[in-house]
């Protein structure tokens, strides 16, 4: 059906180019009795599509485009502090310091009491180096020694005290009193005394007598406490 619109199409050219070389009044007669009337009833149809064509020149370079700006909202407000963590692992031990600097010097250390030949009682030890002092002053040395003024509890403890006053031939204080409450005797932490060797008549408490002594046979006597005695500590 394309071919034929095609043919007819070549005819009609063909008698138009034979007319213009011929006799006008014959091309009319020819016309009359050859040439048939070619009747376009429709468009042409379009052929097959033909090959891409080469690639154009390239184009200009063409204009910025248009930056766009990404919206940050602000910053929120700081949230509530966690729950602290388990406990980490202890780290490698660092590199061993510089020495530091020396330090000041010390003051020097207070007076020493040496204690020689004591006597052993169970778990005490007594001692005296020959020291005189009141009660204060022999309570006061007993301490700064680490000790305690001697304070018999039991008849081997008492004993103990007597070998070393005989080795002195002085008679010592121990650690029992009545200076809070007159006719109790206690001992220094105020505790009511369990046991006593007092002397015949003793104790009678001649002119305030608060504090006790001790006696070369071990019997004891109530004495005032300014006078000097004897230091005997126990440890």
């Amino acid at each position: 059906m394309l071919l034929l619109p095609i043919f007819n199409t070549f005819v009609l050219v063909l008698t138009l180019v034979t007319t213009s070389n011929s006799n006008p009044a014959q091309v009319i007669q020819k016309q009359d009795q050859n040439v048939c009337t070619l009747v376009m009833c429709g468009p042409a149809q379009n052929g097959l599509p033909g090959r891409d064509g080469k690639d154009g020149p390239k184009g200009e370079k063409g204009d910025q485009g248009i930056e766009i700006f990404t919206y940050c909202s602000p910053v929120g407000q700081t949230g509530l502090r966690g729950i602290s963590g388990l406990p980490g692992k202890d780290g490698s031990p660092g590199s061993k310091g510089d020495r530091g600097a020396e330090g000041p010097k010390g003051d020097c250390g207070g007076r020493a009491w040496i204690f020689m030949n004591g006597k052993n009682a169970g778990e005490k030890t007594f001692q005296a180096n020959g020291s005189e002092g009141d009660f204060e002053t022999s309570k006061a040395t007993c301490s700064q020694a680490g000790g305690l003024l001697a304070s018999p509890r039991n008849s081997a403890e008492n004993t103990a005290i007597q070998q070393i006053v005989v080795r002195h031939n002085k008679a010592a204080y121990v650690g029992i009193n009545d200076i809070e409450t007159e006719g109790s005797f206690k001992y220094l932490s105020g505790e009511a005394i369990g046991y006593s060797n007092w002397a015949g008549g003793e104790p009678n408490n001649l002119g305030t007598e608060d504090c006790v002594e001790i006696y070369s046979d071990g019997r004891w006597n109530d004495k005032s406490c300014h006078e000097k005695r004897l230091i005997i500590c126990e440890f």
